[in-house]
């Protein structure tokens, strides 16, 4: 598998998986990723606005215990054909009003058909987004490690790190997207892959994300640069609660 392919799956996934960040709500059950039956799509372009697939996102899954909550939201990623190319699914959880994802759940089913006959082991960090966000608060960095292994040799074939840091939060501001306009949290961070294959160490690739949130609808926007150059977005297109 191209190492570019992955990172622009992995930049991908981060950048639509994350979850709503209130601005004041304790409430686990206000999160829109925590409701079920919850549907939302996003739309993904390239730098030249050209629209290169859609990811649909429906909650299908939700278990309270006291003031904490975890939940299932199943995916259909779509190319820009409509074609359906892969589907999975990924956890996430609540509790006095902060939301995690397990970084583990961010591999794009589509790339495992890369590794057959491999063994594929995975481990991360959550991604924690405070129930408080304010202008110049630092979030929680984290780290997401994917290691290949030969089922028959048990000798490691490849190695994948994904470290998501500098995790800053901005000012609020107005966005307008196809699902509406909205005000929310602007969050920059930044992001490095690195391979190792065959215990050969691969050239690293560093890429900045910038992401907006809004109290009480969660993700609109996000941007991928790399070298300062946009090289993709995604934006909110509707959502059904």
């Amino acid at each position: 598998m191209k190492n570019r392919d992955l990172i622009l799956s992995i930049t991908l996934l981060v950048a639509i998986l994350f979850v709503p960040v209130s601005g004041n709500a304790q409430d686990c059950n206000n999160y829109m990723l925590l409701t079920e039956n919850a549907e939302y799509e996003i739309l993904n372009y390239n730098q030249r606005n050209k629209l290169t697939g859609r990811v649909l996102y429906k909650v299908t899954d939700v278990r309270r215990d006291g003031d904490k909550s975890e939940a299932t939201v199943h995916t259909q990623m779509y190319d820009n054909k409509g074609k359906m190319a892969n589907e999975g699914s990924y956890q996430v959880g609540c509790e006095n009003g902060s939301i995690w994802i397990d970084m583990r759940s961010l591999m794009n089913p589509d790339m495992m058909g890369a590794y057959q006959n491999m063994e594929v082991k995975m481990q991360g960090d959550h991604m924690d987004y405070p129930a408080t966000l304010t202008p110049g608060q630092k979030l929680k960095d984290g780290s997401f490690t994917i290691d290949v292994v030969d089922k028959s040799s048990g000798q490691n074939m490849s190695t994948i790190t994904m470290q998501v840091t500098g995790r800053t939060v901005g000012d609020r501001e107005r966005m307008e997207v196809p699902a509406g306009t909205f005000e929310g949290f602007k969050i920059n961070q930044d992001m490095e892959v690195q391979t190792r294959a065959m215990g050969m160490k691969m050239p690293g690739t560093r890429m900045q994300t910038v992401e907006w949130f809004v109290p009480g609808t969660g993700w609109i926007k996000s941007e991928t640069y790399r070298n300062g150059k946009l090289m993709s977005y995604s934006v909110l297109n509707k959502i059904n609660k």
